[in-house]
């Protein structure tokens, strides 16, 4: 990635892997130490079809969890898989703690798999960049009939360079990165009947939470908006009213620039300037940690904030176990257009979660592709989703019931490792009911139908010197913000100081790198 900012958000899933926390588990189960666990199936066959039947070496984090050792065909899980894609597993589950380390080590000693997953197309385990990935595009259209017909374009976009693709994606399901979530019992309470579809409709709304007491309590304490410390990303719906994801690259004059260099990004400072001066952003913005910002939302002090999609309903039971017997509604909104704007609004696209990487130097990647296209047909979804019949999800007349708890009891919660198709709906019924399913629903809708595209997404890290430049950018929009400083001026001082002390050379190495990369 280009830059750290990006390479936390980009991860997304990564990080939630990363993050997971370890256990030990008994039955021979890894989960999550420092050794690698590797299951394969019995090198013998005794039949004729495991004397066909293609194996192919896999390496994936093991998520912190229970994982199979041993005899891999004698999981039910892991057999389920391996018979009904006709495609035999040689699975190693490396740490998840230190995941991609493990990778390089490995690549390092010449210890190769036949695919791998990653994290997009680089997670500086220099595969990618020492040539050893295998080029796709002749092997999936002879042999991926679903990939083809379930992978959106924008997701084969991401994993390509040069009109090669370099990978398998799992596509996002809900591309669009952030969201704007309100209190829609606090519309209802103030009488706003309609969702801003506006800068200046989004104003309005956070002034009449400001003095309609809101939350109901009689005294003045409503915040309007909240955001997390040092403009983190839970702030990106503002910049997005006007096209601008500020770490994100955009093109203007024919460069390649980060989006707070653009000049539509001093239009978020005049918005957050209006909003600071009116009482209408957290005064603590600039400083709220992570629970101190949840806790604000917790306890019905806040308004609105921003937030991934994948929240859509974890809101709604943050305010609601927050506030016992009170009505809440949080609701998730698509980004109000920025005033004199015309382009996409929204946050940064993040098109892809994982991806698996084939190696050039697989001995059958015909398999590999074969084995990925069953994992994308109606039956390998519902497996990578709900599991095995009878173990995770009972079926009754065409209706699927899952069984939730029995991932952690039968260990089977690594299977997470294989899903790869963004969205399927009687999976996704099965999982979630009633207003959790509603309020998810809607922001996938919301997320899939607004968003920007960053040009430098999938750009390998740059030097520590130049990742540094992208914060610097913090004091003077804090200048700006809280203390009134002059928008025109200051700004475009600090983007030409800014380039004088580096930053040329960064949007220099964006400008390049999008040129040699991105071609049509």
């Amino acid at each position: 990635m280009i830059q750290g900012k990006k390479w936390v958000s980009v991860t997304t899933v990564a990080a939630l892997l990363i993050t997971a926390g370890c256990s030990s588990n008994s039955n021979g189960n890894n989960a999550g130490g420092t050794s690698t666990s590797e299951t394969k199936v019995p090198p013998a066959a005794t039949t004729q079809e495991k004397k066909t039947t293609s194996t192919i070496k896999l390496f994936i984090p093991d998520l912190a969890k229970a994982v199979p050792s041993g005899d891999l065909s004698q999981d039910p899980t892991a057999k389920f898989m391996m018979e009904k894609s006709g495609v035999n597993l040689n699975i190693s589950f490396l740490p998840n703690a230190n995941y991609v380390d493990q990778l390089k080590l490995k690549f390092a000693a010449n210890e190769f798999p036949d695919v791998f997953m990653g994290f997009g197309l680089t997670q500086v385990d220099g595969a990618l960049d020492n040539g050893l990935i295998l080029p796709l595009n002749d092997l999936i259209e002879k042999h991926g009939p679903n990939l083809k017909k379930n992978i959106p374009q924008f997701a084969w976009d991401a994993v390509t360079i040069n009109g090669q693709i370099m990978g398998i994606p799992e596509p996002s399901n809900t591309p669009s990165s952030r969201l704007l979530f309100v209190r829609k019992d606090w519309m209802d309470k103030v009488g706003i009947s309609k969702v801003p579809a506006t800068s200046i409709e989004l104003l309005d709304m956070f002034r009449k939470f400001r003095d309609g007491d809101a939350n109901g309590n009689g005294k003045k304490d409503e915040i309007a908006f909240t955001m997390r410390e040092k403009f983190s990303w839970t702030g990106d719906s503002i910049w997005g009213m006007w096209g601008i994801s500020p770490y994100e690259g955009i093109e203007y004059n024919g460069e390649i620039v980060p989006g707070f260099v653009h000049p539509n990004f001093k239009k978020g400072l005049e918005f957050m300037q209006t909003m600071h001066k009116e009482g209408l952003l957290d005064s603590e913005f600039l400083v709220n940690s992570s629970s101190i910002w949840k806790q604000k939302i917790a306890s019905g002090l806040a308004g609105s904030w921003g937030f991934t999609p994948q929240g859509g309903y974890e809101y709604q039971k943050v305010v609601q176990d927050g506030l016992p017997g009170k009505p809440v509604d949080v609701i998730t909104i698509p980004t109000p257009r920025g005033t004199g704007y015309e382009g996409p609004i929204g946050s940064v696209n993040f098109p892809v979660n994982k991806t698996y990487l084939v190696m050039k130097s697989s001995k059958d990647p015909v398999a590999v592709v074969k084995y990925f296209d069953w994992l994308f047909s109606e039956e390998g979804q519902i497996f990578s989703e709900l599991g095995v019949k009878g173990i995770n999800y009972g079926e009754e007349n065409g209706a699927y019931f899952y069984k939730e708890a029995s991932e952690q009891e039968k260990k089977t919660e690594w299977r997470a490792l294989f899903k790869m198709h963004a969205h399927n709906d009687k999976a996704f019924n099965a999982k979630y009911t009633g207003i959790q399913r509603d309020k998810m629903q809607a922001a996938i809708n919301i997320s899939n139908k607004e968003g920007l595209t960053s040009l430098t997404m999938g750009m390998p890290a740059v030097g520590q010197n130049l990742i540094n430049l992208y914060y610097e950018f913090h004091e003077p929009a804090a200048r700006i913000i809280v203390e009134g400083a002059p928008i025109e001026a200051t700004w475009d001082k600090f983007v030409k100081d800014w380039r004088a002390r580096g930053g040329q050379e960064l949007i220099n190495e964006m400008t390049k790198w999008v040129k040699e990369n991105k071609k049509k």
